[in-house]
C-alpha cells in the first residue's frame, strides 16, 4: 500500500516515497503560493517523518528566497514603466526616489529583516524596492540574511513541537491535517501581533499626543468651525470675486499656486530679499542653455553659495532647497519642471511671520507676530540621529519629515553638546514650531512693516514671511528682508503657538477673515468704477487649483 499523501497549496502532494529532491521542489513552489502556511506544513512533515529536517528547510528556504528576489523584480518592471508617467513623476521625484534608495542601500536591512517575521509587510517593501532602484546585490544579501533567520525558527519549532501541536489540535479541534496546521498558523500570528504590538506602541503614543495639539490638527478639523461665520461674511460682502480683489498684485489675490516672485516684486527691493525667476520651456525641463545662463546670473550678481531655490508657485514651504554649490544647483534645475526662484541666502537669526492688514482708508496695521523657531537636534556622543529624533519629545511628532529629510544621515552619531539645525524652511509643515511672537512688538517694528508695505504696489493683506539678523534688530526694525509674501489663503500663523489653543486660534482666525472680505468689498466698489479688476469667480479659481496640481509635487520634502 503507497503511502498517503499530503496536498500543499497550489494542489500539490508531497509523500515520504518521493525523492528529496522531488519534496524540496513541492515545498518550493508551494512558498510561492503561501508562504507561512508551506513553512508550517514543512515543519509538521519532518515531525512526521515525511520528509527530513534538511529538505523541509532547504525547499523551503530556497522557494522564499526565491520568492523575495522575485518581488524586487516586478517592483523593478514597474518602475520602467510608472516612472515614465507624469502622475508619478509629480509624486515621486527623482530626487526622492534617490533618497529611499540610499536609505535602502544603507539602513534597509533593518526593514527587510522586520518585514520577514511580520506578515503582510514584505510585498510592500520588496515591490518598493524594486521600485525605487535599491541596490539588488544588498537587498539580495539581506534578504538571504532573513530568510536564513526566519526558515529554521518555523520550520525548526514546528518540527520540534510537533507533538505538543498535534496534541492539541487532537484534543481541542481534530485529527485532521487542517488543525495541526490551524493551530501553527494561530501561534505565527500570536507571536506577530506581539511582535507589531511592541513596533506600535511608540506610533500610537506619537498620534495620541499629535491629536491633542491644535497645531498637529488635519486642516478640515481647524477650518470646518470657521464654516458659519465664512458662509456669514461670503452673504454680506461677496465671494470669490470679493476675495480675489484684495491683492491685486496677483490675478486672484493669492489664493492658489500665487507666484511668489510677482509678490516679492510688488515691493521695494531695499525691503526683499533679491531673487529671480526660472521658468522652463512649457511641459518640459530646463535646458543646457537654461541652467548655463542661471549659474552664470549667480556669478554675475556676487551671490556666494548657499542660495535657495524653491517653486515660484509652491504652498507650505514645499520643496525648498539649500543649495550649497553649483554641482547641485545644475542638478535640481536639471531635475525641475515647473518654474522657480534662486533667491540670496539670508543668514539672519530671527525669522518672522508678519501679518499686515491694511483696512480700507488706513496705512495697515501689524495684525499678529510670529516668531519662528527652527528644529534642533542636541547630540550626547552616543546616540544616532534617527535615536535622537525619535526620543526627543517635540521632534518625534514630525520625525516622518525628518527622517525623509537626512535619510542620508540618519546613522550618524553627533559629538556631544553638538546641535543640528533640523530645517531650513520656516514652515510649520516642514518641522519648525511656531509660537506667538507678540513679545516682539514694538512702535519701531511696527513702523518698519508699515514703511516696507505702502511700498507695496497691490499688497493689502497678508502673512510677510521676514528674517532680522537678530531679535534685538527686529524689535528695532532694523535689517529685516522679506523672504516671502503670502497672499488671501494667508494664515497667522502664530496660531499654531502650542499654548494658545483652539479657541484663539479661531478668533485670530474669525477677525482676519472678516478684514479680508472687508477690503475685497471696498476694492470691487472701486471696480464699479473700471480703476480695479472685477475679481475671478469661484469656477476660476478652482481651475486654477486643478492646473497647479497638475505641475506641482505636493510632496516635496524641503530641506
Amino acid at each position: 500500500m503507497s503511502d498517503p499523501a499530503t496536498t500543499l497549496p497550489g494542489g500539490l502532494e508531497i509523500a515520504a516515497t518521493m525523492p528529496p529532491i522531488v519534496q524540496a521542489l513541492a515545498l518550493m513552489v508551494g512558498t510561492f503560493i503561501l508562504e507561512d502556511t508551506t513553512a508550517i506544513t514543512a515543519g509538521l512533515l519532518a515531525h512526521a517523518g515525511v520528509v527530513s529536517l534538511s529538505t523541509a528547510m532547504l525547499g523551503t528556504g530556497i522557494g522564499i528566497f526565491l520568492g523575495d528576489l522575485g518581488l524586487y523584480a516586478l517592483g523593478a518592471a514597474a518602475a520602467r514603466g510608472a516612472r515614465g508617467t507624469g502622475w508619478v513623476r509629480r509624486r515621486l521625484p527623482e530626487a526622492r526616489l534617490r533618497t529611499v534608495a540610499d536609505w535602502f542601500g544603507r539602513s534597509g536591512w533593518k526593514a527587510i529583516v522586520f518585514s520577514r517575521f511580520v506578515s503582510g509587510s514584505r510585498l510592500p517593501i520588496y515591490l518598493g524596492a524594486g521600485f525605487v532602484g535599491a541596490g539588488f546585490a544588498r537587498f539580495a544579501l539581506w534578504t538571504f540574511v532573513a530568510v536564513l533567520a526566519w526558515t529554521p525558527l518555523v520550520v525548526g519549532v514546528t518540527a520540534l513541537l510537533g507533538s505538543s501541536v498535534s496534541s492539541i489540535a487532537r484534543d481541542h479541534i481534530g485529527t485532521s491535517p487542517a488543525a495541526w496546521i490551524a493551530v501553527a498558523i494561530a501561534v505565527i500570528v500570536l507571536m506577530q501581533g506581539a511582535i507589531l504590538a511592541v513596533a506600535r506602541r511608540r506610533a500610537i503614543l506619537v498620534a495620541l499626543d499629535r491629536a491633542r495639539r491644535f497645531e498637529f490638527w488635519p486642516n478640515w478639523a481647524i477650518y470646518a468651525p470657521m464654516l458659519p461665520c465664512f458662509a456669514w461674511n461670503a452673504l454680506r460682502f461677496g465671494f470669490a470675486r470679493t476675495l480675489t480683489v484684495v491683492n491685486p498684485c496677483w490675478p486672484d489675490s493669492g489664493a492658489v499656486g500665487e507666484s511668489k516672485q510677482a509678490g516679492l516684486e510688488a515691493f521695494d527691493s531695499e525691503f526683499v530679499s533679491p531673487s529671480f525667476l526660472l521658468a522652463p520651456p512649457e511641459g518640459g525641463a530646463f535646458t543646457r542653455d537654461q541652467i548655463d545662463a542661471a549659474v552664470a546670473t549667480l556669478g554675475s550678481k556676487g551671490w556666494p553659495y548657499p542660495v535657495i531655490v524653491k517653486p515660484d508657485a509652491g504652498q507650505r514651504g514645499l520643496g525648498v532647497k539649500l543649495v550649497r554649490g553649483e554641482p547641485a544647483l545644475r542638478e535640481l534645475l536639471g531635475s525641475a519642471r515647473a518654474p522657480v526662484i534662486v533667491q540670496r541666502f539670508e543668514a539672519g537669526a530671527c525669522e518672522v511671520g508678519l501679518f499686515f492688514i491694511r483696512d480700507p482708508g488706513t496705512d495697515g496695521r501689524l495684525f499678529s507676530i510670529c516668531d519662528k523657531r527652527f528644529p534642533h537636534a542636541a547630540g550626547d556622543g552616543r546616540s544616532t540621529l534617527a535615536e535622537l529624533i525619535e526620543r526627543d519629545p517635540r521632534l518625534r511628532l514630525q520625525a516622518r519629515v525628518f527622517l525623509e529629510r537626512w535619510a542620508g544621515q540618519l546613522d550618524r552619531v553627533l559629538a556631544a553638546g553638538e546641535s543640528l539645525r533640523l530645517a531650513n524652511a520656516g514652515n510649520h509643515a516642514q518641522g519648525c514650531l511656531f509660537v506667538d511672537g507678540e513679545r516682539l512688538r514694538t512702535p519701531k517694528l511696527e513702523a518698519w512693516v508699515r514703511r516696507a508695505c505702502s511700498t507695496a504696489r497691490g499688497f493689502n493683506y497678508g502673512r510677510l514671511d521676514v528674517r532680522f539678523p537678530d531679535e534685538a534688530a527686529c524689535r528695532r526694525g532694523e535689517g529685516g528682508v522679506i523672504l516671502e509674501a503670502n497672499g488671501i489663503t494667508s494664515e497667522s500663523t502664530n496660531m499654531y503657538d502650542p499654548k494658545l489653543g483652539a479657541l484663539r486660534a479661531w478668533k485670530l482666525m474669525h477677525a482676519h477673515w472678516r478684514a479680508a472680505f472687508r477690503i475685497g468689498a471696498a476694492n470691487r466698489a472701486k471696480a464699479v468704477a473700471g480703476s480695479d479688476p472685477a475679481g475671478m469667480t469661484l469656477r476660476e479659481v478652482l481651475r486654477r487649483r486643478r492646473e497647479w496640481l497638475e505641475r506641482a509635487d505636493t510632496r516635496a520634502i524641503a530641506d
